[in-house]
């Protein structure tokens, strides 16, 4: 077990408590690498820095309105390609592509189709004498069309993970509920539902949890832009960090939010499990 081991302190844990050791120091780059320990002074910076609130304003508005859109999206796919439907395994297999191409990809892709002049959108909206819109570069309109981008690129994922549960909900218990007279609605009200709520807590935990640390399509879709209207904790401890060479102030941002995550998603996920065994229980 030793290589193993090994590796696991060196990328793994090894970085995690430097980065805790540097939210408390002083890094100067100017003549060599010196690192001062400074106590909580830039824990203190970070609490009044509105820009730090902002970006975790912008992540939990994408985590809750994305993960949602996802979950109600890849919901009612598979309950669609549940149907005996003509074509059903090829739809499947459709409808589990863009999970196939990588997230920078995607991201060049849609900066392509939302471009103000050029895109593929606007050149439709023109086309119908509909006024274009500049889905990036405007404030109040960027963060919508960045959470569009990644709904189509991971409703895929709660798409899979359902359809796997629902393949374990045991057929003899929807032909009792039709035999007994139960209509479509009922049957997953009752049956379908109540049975999903375990894949569904995964799913949803295993979404958000990846959703919290967006980065790569935001980078290259805006840069956090326009101003720091889409800007993620994520990508502001990465400018703060490695950009500006504030090295200290990024671990800071970075061990901060970590902790905020960690704390939501425990909780997060005790709600959501009581919430599932309730609703199980009177099922």
């Amino acid at each position: 077990m030793a290589p193993a081991v090994i590796v696991l302190l060196i990328f793994t844990v090894f970085p995690f408590l430097f980065t805790i050791f540097l939210s408390f120091s002083n890094v100067s780059l100017v003549g060599g690498l010196s690192i001062n320990f400074e106590g909580i002074q830039n824990w203190v910076r970070l609490l009044h820095d509105g820009r730090f609130w902002n970006s975790i304003s912008n992540i939990a508005l994408f985590v809750s309105l994305g993960v949602v859109l996802e979950y109600i999206l890849g919901l009612s796919l598979a309950m669609l390609l549940r149907q005996k439907i003509p074509g059903r395994e090829f739809f499947r297999i459709l409808f589990l592509m863009p999970i196939s191409i990588t997230p920078l990809a995607v991201g060049y892709m849609f900066r392509m189709l939302y471009h103000p002049s050029r895109g593929v959108f606007n050149n439709i909206l023109s086309s119908i004498g509909l006024p274009t819109i500049n889905f990036l570069g405007d404030p109040d309109l960027a963060m919508f069309f960045v959470i569009a981008t990644d709904v189509w690129h991971w409703t895929p994922l709660i798409f899979l993970l359902l359809t796997a549960g629902l393949q374990g909900i045991p057929e003899s218990y929807l032909e009792a509920a039709q035999i007994d007279g139960a209509n479509s609605w009922q049957r997953f009200r009752y049956i379908i539902f109540p049975q999903l709520i375990p894949t569904s807590i995964a799913a949803i935990l295993l979404r958000s949890i990846e959703a919290s640390k967006f980065m790569d399509k935001l980078y290259i879709l805006t840069g956090g832009g326009p101003g720091i209207s889409t800007e993620t904790p994520t990508l502001f401890a990465y400018l703060s960090g490695l950009n500006n060479f504030d090295l200290a102030y990024g671990a800071t941002i970075a061990m901060a939010f970590f902790v905020l995550v960690l704390v939501f998603f425990i909780l997060t996920f005790l709600v959501i499990t009581w919430f599932g065994l309730t609703k199980l229980g009177r099922a």
